[in-house]
């Protein structure tokens, strides 16, 4: 079984967050009921009860920040524990706010929206990725003519993993064989520490050598696609946008994040002087470097 937590991106200045515009999410609840659907308000606090946990942080990104109120109430009604949102994290939203988490004295995350996976230190952590829409019979007439016949490992960004399981059962009719990823804390609790704690990561099995397999990557544009494809040596990929409903085939030449990547690792090799700047809102093992 393979493992995968994603690495730390290397090719991003810092700019990104001050200079971008923010966009509020397409799938904003309107109302209590739809929110404690879309936000898995119901898992999210059997795993407060069960953890015993007394105060709450939950952590949105900032386009679904609209939404934090309805959640943080629908929680607070059915939890004992003290609830509160933290607002603040638009660097590096990806990653659990474990810091500033412990400012407020919390005993546990609740982190919202699309994440990196990387493992945190200290806090316990309930992931809600969200379920944004996927059209898996477009996904499935645009993969025919590029899939026929292939072994398939089949990987998605976080808010689309609710629909892998159904893609994988179309796909198998065009596909010699299908691996569905999964991701090891969807339907857990990560709890540092603890024996036998499923640790962040998306895992696999496969009867053959990953050289053999096609990767197809469910979602936009990301250093999660880039991440993957940096470390998995499949013998080819193709990603799918929902958003867009486009196919494409992976390569430096078309996707800008894996190309930068490249280049910026040029220049760290061409380097005389190298400074390392280490920052963090919750990596493991990060006090050791």
């Amino acid at each position: 079984m393979s493992q995968v937590n994603t690495p730390v991106a290397i090719d991003n200045d810092g700019s990104a967050v001050l200079e971008r515009n923010v966009e509020p999410s397409k799938q904003l609840a309107h109302t209590v009921a739809e929110a404690v659907e879309l936000y898995d308000v119901d898992r999210t606090a059997a795993h407060i009860a069960e953890g015993g946990y007394s105060r709450v942080a939950l952590q949105f990104p900032d386009e679904l920040l609209a939404d934090s109120t309805l959640v943080s109430a629908a929680l607070q009604e059915r939890t004992e524990a003290r609830v509160f949102i933290l607002a603040d994290t638009s660097y590096g939203s990806c990653c659990v706010d474990e810091v500033a988490a412990e400012h407020y004295a919390a005993d546990a995350v609740v982190h919202y929206g699309r994440t990196c996976l990387s493992l945190t230190t200290r806090l316990p952590v309930v992931y809600v990725f969200g379920r944004d829409a996927v059209d898996v019979a477009d996904l499935c007439a645009q993969c025919e003519s590029e899939l026929q016949g292939s072994r398939v490992l089949l990987v998605s960004d976080v808010q689309y993993a609710h629909a892998l399981e159904d893609i994988g059962k179309a796909l198998r009719g065009i596909c010699k064989e299908v691996v569905v990823s999964r991701i090891a804390v969807q339907d857990c609790a990560y709890v540092p520490g603890a024996e036998d704690a499923a640790e962040p990561g998306r895992l696999w099995e496969l009867e053959h050598p990953i050289g053999e397999y096609t990767m197809l990557y469910v979602g936009e544009e990301s250093l999660t696609l880039t991440n993957l494809l940096v470390t998995q040596r499949c013998q080819s990929a193709f990603s799918y946008a929902p958003q867009t409903r486009t196919l494409r085939a992976e390569s430096a030449r078309v996707n800008r994040h894996l190309s930068r990547r490249y280049h910026m690792v040029q220049r760290a090799r061409d380097a005389n002087v190298v400074g390392i700047v280490v920052g963090t809102l919750a990596a493991v093992r990060y006090q050791s470097v």
